[in-house]
Parts: C-alpha cells; sequence; structure tokens
C-alpha cells in the first residue's frame, strides 16, 4: 500500500502543478465561468475527472486483493483527488502561484496518508 504514496515522480507528478500552461489552464475556468459555464465541464473532462476515471480501476483491483477498503472505488478516487487538488489550489492560489516541488510533495503525502487511515487495510 505505500506504493501509492510513492507514485509521485511521473508524468503525472504534482510538480507539473506549477508549469505555465498548467497554471493558465486552472485560471481559464475561474476567470470564465460567469460568461461559459461549460468551459468548466469540458476542462474538468479532460483533467481532474479522466485522473478519477484512471484510479478508479486500480483502487477496485487493490480493494478485490484486500489492500484497500473501498467498496465505491470511484467515490474513493474521487476523494483522493480532492485531498491533492484542494490544497494544491490553495497553495497555488487558484493557479497564480508557482508551488516548489517540495511542497507539492508535501501535499502529496499528507494526501496519500489521509486517505490511507481511510481506506488502507
Amino acid at each position: 500500500m505505500q506504493s501509492l504514496g510513492n507514485a509521485h515522480g511521473g508524468p503525472h507528478d504534482q510538480g507539473d502543478h506549477g508549469d505555465d500552461d498548467s497554471r493558465a489552464l486552472r485560471r481559464l475556468p475561474y476567470a470564465e465561468v460567469g460568461r461559459f459555464p461549460e468551459v468548466v465541464e469540458l476542462v474538468g473532462a479532460y483533467g481532474p475527472h479522466r485522473v478519477v476515471r484512471a484510479l478508479a480501476d486500480p483502487l477496485g483491483r487493490l480493494t478485490l486483493a484486500g489492500r484497500l477498503a473501498a467498496d465505491e472505488p470511484a467515490l474513493a478516487a474521487e476523494q483522493l483527488m480532492a485531498l491533492l487538488i484542494g490544497p494544491m489550489e490553495a497553495r497555488s492560489r487558484m493557479g497564480t502561484r508557482v508551488v516548489p516541488g517540495d511542497e507539492s510533495r508535501e501535499v502529496a503525502r499528507a494526501a496519500v496518508a489521509t486517505f490511507l487511515r481511510v481506506y488502507g487495510r
């Protein structure tokens, strides 16, 4: 189960949270939601919602293997993403500040630790 905590460092690393393009993309929905509410759905469909769908399957497998207690893997995946995204949005000030790698790793470790307190076996 510790592998969840070591998942940091790949191409979807939280460190990507600070590059110029990703920060601009995160600011866009906040800036345009009043005029174009559909932009929030579009960005979500290609970002966090896609990751949640991708996480649900391995979390389900870990549950079947007895390593997690996630009766609803899709919900568990959504909650894990919330534990990651919430603090990162706050720390990046909604995409206006670069979050240093060590700070994003701290968020990832805390998110996984919290997730495992609830779902770990």
